[in-house]
């Protein structure tokens, strides 16, 4: 598939489904070559009861739309899983240009939310959120940098994340994304004259696969966004040649979508963020 990404590569990390799994459809609908990861394959999904929600998925939906992907099993976690998959993209590609990290899986054990009060939390929580998130993008940041985008003295590597909020919600949530957050802004610092560009893109509240299993419609009516809107938004980011404008910022997808005009599915550019931020101030 050609198109202004065509013989770029991506790697999407957490791309069995939800914002993996779009952004891993956008940009290949951009012309980019994608490596898609995940722990869950075909027979083998964290999520049994969504159809559909494996890497293998993923892959056949992208080829499906004359686009390229490959689909490789890994738990960015694990270091050596994810030198694994660096190592098949130097052998296959010999480059990568653009890294998504949005592995996650953090609410597979508990759920989501804690206790009755503050200490009832279970106190695994926060380690889990913190390996799933922080620790899953600085590792797989690293040997993406170590293996190819410290010597091609280019790239992109985009965090999906969340903003803090005020006044703070879920504990463990609100720390963990506070350091993946945190994890943008050194990257990005540190990077910053070598040409390659970190940022960290936050979206609304999506309407996930997670998400529909566990709202009605009527809940999720006149609030949400689809996955694919901030997915449009990383596709913006990885056409920009100015995009290391935005290192080490956490950009909301309204503010994607005033920079770069992209709109959801549906045509619409939902700011839930602000709104949000409004429905804060006024209560």
């Amino acid at each position: 598939m050609s198109g202004p990404l065509s013989g770029q590569v991506a790697l999407v990390t957490g791309a069995s489904r939800g914002l993996g799994r779009a952004t891993a459809l956008e940009l290949a609908a951009a012309g980019a070559h994608i490596i898609v990861t995940a722990r869950s394959t075909r027979g083998q999904s964290t999520q049994a009861t969504l159809p559909q929600t494996t890497v293998d998925d993923t892959a056949d939906a992208i080829r499906a739309a004359d686009g390229q992907a490959t689909p490789l099993r890994c738990d960015h976690t694990d270091p050596a899983q994810v030198e694994a998959v660096i190592r098949h993209i130097a052998v296959t590609h010999g480059r990568l240009d653009v890294l998504v990290n949005n592995a996650w899986g953090a609410h597979d054990r508990h759920g989501v939310g804690g206790g009755p009060e503050l200490w009832d939390e279970p106190l695994e929580q926060l380690r889990i959120m913190l390996l799933a998130g922080a620790y899953s993008d600085y590792v797989t940041s690293l040997l993406s940098l170590k293996h190819f985008m410290a010597g091609q003295g280019r790239g992109l590597i985009v965090s999906t994340t969340w903003h803090t909020e005020e006044p703070p919600g879920w504990l463990p949530y609100e720390v963990s994304k506070a350091a993946k957050n945190r994890l943008v802004y050194t990257l990005g610092h540190k990077l910053r004259d070598r040409g390659i560009a970190v940022v960290g893109v936050a979206p609304g509240w999506m309407r996930t696969e997670l998400m529909l299993q566990h709202h009605t419609e009527q809940e999720l009516a006149g609030q949400t966004e689809t996955p694919h809107y901030a997915a449009r938004g990383i596709v913006a980011l990885a056409r920009d040649p100015q995009v290391s404008r935005h290192t080490g910022r956490i950009l909301d997808v309204g503010e994607l979508a005033d920079l770069y005009g992209v709109t959801d599915l549906d045509g619409t550019q939902p700011q839930w963020y602000a709104r949000h931020l409004e429905g804060r101030a006024g209560g």
